[in-house]
């Protein structure tokens, strides 16, 4: 009876993987304005390494200034190396002049 029980489970298992398998590849992450500058490549290896990038478009230049500034606080928690204060500035001039405007 166990046999008959995993052989029953088997197309929920394979359709729930296919399902996922489309939802991940959905998530994909558009691929970042002017990527291949020196401030975009700075922010994808720097704030890359914890999580995936946010598009420059989805904050305001304002909103960028908090944000690196409590990113800042987060990088230091974790025992991670500080900005320097060429990487902060390059960093936020990418961010800034791609931000969103809302």
């Amino acid at each position: 009876m166990r046999a008959s029980r995993r052989a029953n489970r088997l197309p929920r298992v394979a359709l729930a993987l296919a399902f996922l398998a489309i939802v991940v590849s959905g998530c994909k992450p558009a691929s970042l304005p002017d990527a291949t500058s020196t401030g975009a490549q700075l922010y994808v290896n720097r704030c890359g390494n914890c999580h995936v990038p946010y598009n420059p478009h989805e904050m305001t230049a304002a909103m960028w200034d908090t944000q690196v500034t409590m990113m800042e606080v987060k990088i230091q928690a974790a025992g991670m190396p500080a900005l320097t204060s060429d990487e902060r500035e390059s960093i936020l001039e990418y961010l800034k002049r791609n931000a969103g405007t809302e």
